[in-house]
């Protein structure tokens, strides 16, 4: 089944049926058998499923390649900087008098495309509305100014329990540019850290793994995340933060073989706009075989979520650290 903004392209297949195409993180692998693209990828898991559909796949935070594109169409981003960002890569991956193009969900920001677009094209142009989404398309006349992630990073600022930390963000990335109020409770929460394999679940901007480094220096701190912009910004926390890290692209734990000594995480659990328990069902469920004996996990979460009845399934119960009125953070033991 293809999701509905990719059912409004394949509506409008025609424009794809001369010159060079690029789909923008694709929310599903099957539209590129109907439509003959290239596909880029912030998203591992979209760029894992895309691999043997697309005519090529690219999974990066950033696009700079030496191929130039006749149209690029961008799936509307969650975030307005994100997809303001977005635009500004794309127009210097387009040839002259490229078209650059957005769709989405009405009820997903795609609405704010007029805004977006003029801001680097001309002559922005709403293509076609069904199936609850919009298609909005302008040409790229000018040429683009060059385009860096590091001109779009913002370094902040952080103090947790005497700890010092700076911490690279970008557009796209969970909470961009602040500490958020479950990840500092999850913070407030740890005190002791093992030596050892120690893993950041779903990392985001790195916060967790600079928390963590800096409370044990002895601890081979592991990285993981799906999007490609909050793996680039976790390298640069570790920078910031005077250590090594290993950074990895995964889909759930599927990219580890090692066991860990401890596990921490601020888990997600939206899928674009919708709350989904799938990612963290899945890392739970696998969390086990990822951990040595009598390792820890440590999870915080927003207080609604169902997450203690996951807990009673794949582990031997857990106990509170802590909670406000907003989120809860759990402990288990292997």
């Amino acid at each position: 089944m293809y999701s509905q903004p990719s059912q409004l392209l394949i509506r409008n297949q025609y424009l794809f049926e001369q010159g060079d195409w690029l789909l923008v993180n694709a929310e599903d692998p099957h539209v590129f058998s109907q439509i003959e693209a290239d596909g880029f990828f912030q998203f591992y898991d979209q760029y894992l499923a895309a691999r043997s559909t697309a005519k090529s796949a690219i999974f990066a935070a950033g696009l700079d390649t030496e191929k130039r594109y006749d149209g690029i169409v961008i799936y509307m981003p969650k975030a307005k900087q994100h997809a303001q960002m977005l635009l500004a890569n794309m127009a210097t991956q387009l040839k002259p008098n490229g078209s650059l193009m957005l769709v989405g969900e009405n009820k997903g920001g795609i609405k704010a495309s007029n805004k977006l677009l003029a801001e680097v094209g001309e002559h922005v142009v709403k293509h076609d509305s069904a199936r609850h989404c919009s298609l909005f398309r302008t040409t790229i006349t000018d040429t683009p100014k060059p385009f860096a992630l590091k001109d779009w990073q913002q370094v902040f600022h952080c103090k947790i329990a005497q700890v010092e930390l700076q911490i690279c963000s970008l557009p796209g990335v969970f909470n961009h540019g602040h500490l958020d109020e479950g990840t500092q409770l999850l913070l407030e929460n740890i005190h002791q850290v093992p030596e050892g394999e120690v893993l950041d679940f779903a990392c985001g901007a790195g916060i967790v793994g600079a928390y963590l480094a800096k409370l044990q220096p002895n601890a081979n701190i592991s990285m993981s995340d799906i999007n490609a912009l909050a793996l680039y910004c976790s390298e640069q926390t570790a920078q910031l933060n005077g250590f090594t890290a290993n950074v990895v692209a995964s889909d759930g734990l599927a990219g580890f073989t090692q066991q860990f000594a401890a596990i921490y995480t601020n888990p997600p659990f939206h899928t674009g706009i919708k709350t989904d328990y799938a990612i963290t069902e899945a890392f739970l469920r696998d969390a086990k075989k990822h951990m040595l004996p009598q390792a820890t996990l440590t999870l915080v979460a927003n207080a609604f979520l169902k997450y203690p009845e996951l807990f009673e399934l794949n582990f031997d119960g857990f106990e509170l650290l802590g909670q406000t009125s907003k989120f809860k953070v759990y402990f288990s033991q292997k």
